[in-house]
């Protein structure tokens, strides 16, 4: 058995090359997805998909968000404009009608040639894209939302009374859920039939006729809460290995306003049996193994559908280009902290992975099938017991058994799941990957895209862009990819565990050198995001998480360079957009050659304080002059 899993799993291979023209393009997006992949490092994680994907292209591991909320984020990377002037912090406003009338990403590839195609979660619905998805201005057709996400907020987790429930951990029995199916799932069924009829159609066309290019995008909602899932991804994370984040405390001189006081997760029935309190916690640390379980089991789920979605591009389109990116990341315990809305590392970071095409020996759907067979190695009963157990110490929090993992009592079982575990992770591991450590932020993703797919290049916004319908807030990092497609970069890797803090100033200034000199291309210094805050303590009424913009009073502005995190919590106004730069409300200031998990805010440090001072004037100059010179 163990050999047939190993066959099954060791089948990636190099890439071949593109053709010439205009090629396909498929975009990925995934919410909430914070690097927890096994091509970014993560020893816990099961990705073989993505992982798949991103030995083929490239990764970039210091990608930023430029804020840590869907809405916000969605609309800057697909504008390629940044919260300030998109004028969009929370989830209440269309872009068009409250900023200007910007072009997007999928608009732009439409008014040039381009079928777009969405699928899922890619604008966040509502007002934010005027409850149409930006039609007609973005899609060639209408966009395809999965009928069973209507049933997003149903209590449909399964609990140790018999009923149902609105819980964050909730593994699932798929075919018991409303519809017979979960959200993800028929999203990557509309897309996978899509692309087969695209192609089916495509054949009937003359040769003498040109084909007409695709730019396909499709949106995942998992891992956002809540955590449902199929079942048989417990499997590949029992939950006595789960470990808890090795940062989990407040940080040490964090101000109020920064805190995240996670109010998302509070109504659910699960977080709410616990009586935790406001706004500290913490979670109880058997719970809290169980959030961090569900969010890695989310992850391969979806990973598990992307592979699927993969397979299929590769055997109809390989000439496609593919990038794959979270909307920003998510903390899972770290500081104390849980969900995104704030500036720390944690809630910013994502993965970028872009990959020029799919090879034609690529198959990852193999691996994917042996994840969707996990379920017949392990009883039901024991993954239903290991939910029940979860709500039994909720029920038990101050007895001495909630301490304890029942799990652990049944040895047979987490045997079989650790040697699928120990097969999975020996395969990831023996996986390489080129990556680059630059610092980059999601506007670049628009530019980047134009370029590799050879359609006329963005221009850099003007410092009032509001009648500007194209341009870009970002730099394209088609140089960047270029070059490490064509090993020319020095510090390109084979192991990405082989970078770490004490080499990267020498890698990047290697990399300057090249850049300015063979490529032209600009290297940032810094990364931009920010968090607005109703007021300086954290609230419920209004929710400090998600102020309306209407009770927005404080802006959170945060600027991560090579080395450090700098941010200032500033008098903001919610009429004209503009922070005021007399008046600071607090400061954080992180030294990440030392303290990499952001455990310490040193702005009140003597030894800081000049520096503080040089990345404050470094600050106030803006994105536009944080480029190496």
């Amino acid at each position: 058995m163990r050999q047939q899993i190993l066959i099954l799993l060791c089948s990636i291979v190099s890439g071949a090359v593109g053709n010439p023209g205009h090629p396909n393009v498929l975009l990925i997006i995934i919410d909430d997805l914070r690097p927890a992949l096994g091509c970014y490092g993560d020893t816990l994680a099961i990705t073989p998909n993505i992982d798949s994907l991103a030995h083929h292209g490239a990764i970039f591991t210091r990608a930023f968000a430029q804020q840590a909320l869907c809405g916000p984020s969605r609309t800057s990377f697909l504008t390629s404009r940044r919260p300030d002037t998109t004028k969009l912090y929370d989830v209440h406003y269309y872009w068009r009608k409250h900023a200007g009338n910007f072009t997007t990403l999928p608009q732009y590839f439409k008014e040039h040639g381009y079928h777009t195609v969405s699928a899922g979660k890619i604008f966040h619905p509502g007002i934010v894209s005027n409850h149409s998805d930006d039609q007609p201005y973005s899609w060639s057709e209408a966009a395809y939302h999965p009928p069973t996400h209507a049933h997003k907020q149903d209590p449909v987790c399964m609990g140790s009374d018999g009923a149902l429930h609105t819980n964050i951990y909730c593994p699932v029995e798929v075919e018991k859920q409303p519809g017979g199916s979960l959200p993800d799932i028929e999203t990557t069924e509309f897309a996978i039939t899509w692309l087969k009829q695209w192609a089916a159609q495509e054949k009937t066309k003359p040769r003498n006729t040109s084909k007409k290019p695709f730019f396909l995008a499709v949106g995942y909602h998992k891992p956002h809460i809540p955590l449902k899932f199929p079942l048989q991804f417990l499997d590949l994370y029992p939950i006595a290995s789960i470990p808890l984040a090795s940062n989990d405390r407040r940080p040490h001189g964090l101000p109020n306003v920064a805190w995240n006081p996670w109010n998302d997760l509070r109504y659910r029935e699960d977080i709410a049996a616990l009586n935790v309190s406001f706004p500290y916690g913490p979670l109880p640390d058997f719970y809290a193994r169980y959030i961090r379980q569900g969010y890695y089991a989310a992850t391969t789920y979806t990973d598990s559908l992307i592979g699927d979605l993969l397979s299929t591009v590769n055997a109809l389109f390989p000439d496609t280009i593919v990038a794959l990116i979270g909307d920003h990341g998510w903390s899972l315990g770290e500081h104390q902290e849980w969900s995104k809305f704030s500036n720390f590392e944690v809630a910013t970071r994502v993965p970028f992975i872009i990959r020029r095409r799919i090879s034609q020996t690529d198959n990852p759907h193999q691996s994917n099938s042996l994840l969707r067979e996990l379920d017949n190695a392990t009883s039901y009963s024991f993954k239903k017991m290991q939910i029940s157990s979860a709500e039994s110490e909720i029920q038990n929090t101050n007895s001495e058994e909630s301490s304890k993992f029942t799990l652990e009592t049944h040895n047979e079982v987490i045997s079989e799941t650790k040697l699928k575990r120990e097969i999975l992770k020996s395969v990831q591991s023996n996986i390489t990957f080129r990556s680059y450590d630059g610092l980059i932020e999601l506007v670049d993703l628009f530019p980047t895209l134009v370029d590799l797919a050879g359609l006329p290049a963005l221009s850099t916004c003007p410092e009032d862009s509001r009648d500007v319908l194209v341009c870009t807030e970002g730099t394209s990092l088609s140089a960047v990819l270029n070059m490490i497609w064509n090993d020319t970069v020095p510090h390109v890797s084979k192991d990405i565990e082989v970078r770490r803090h004490y080499n990267q100033q020498k890698v990047l200034r290697k990399y300057k050198f090249i850049s300015q000199f063979q490529s032209g291309m600009q290297v940032k210094k810094a990364a931009f995001s920010q968090y607005p805050r109703p007021g300086p303590e954290p609230t419920i009424q209004p929710d400090s998480d998600q102020p309306p913009m209407r009770n927005t009073t404080i802006m959170g502005y945060s600027m991560r360079t090579n080395s450090y995190r700098y941010t200032v919590w500033l008098k903001f106004n919610n009429v004209t957009f503009k922070p005021d730069w007399s008046q600071f409300i607090a400061e954080e200031l992180y030294d990440h050659g030392v303290d990499p998990e952001e455990n310490h805010n040193i702005c009140r440090k003597r030894a800081y304080r000049f520096k503080k001072k040089r990345l404050q004037k470094e600050f106030m100059k803006g994105w536009r002059y944080a480029f190496s010179v």
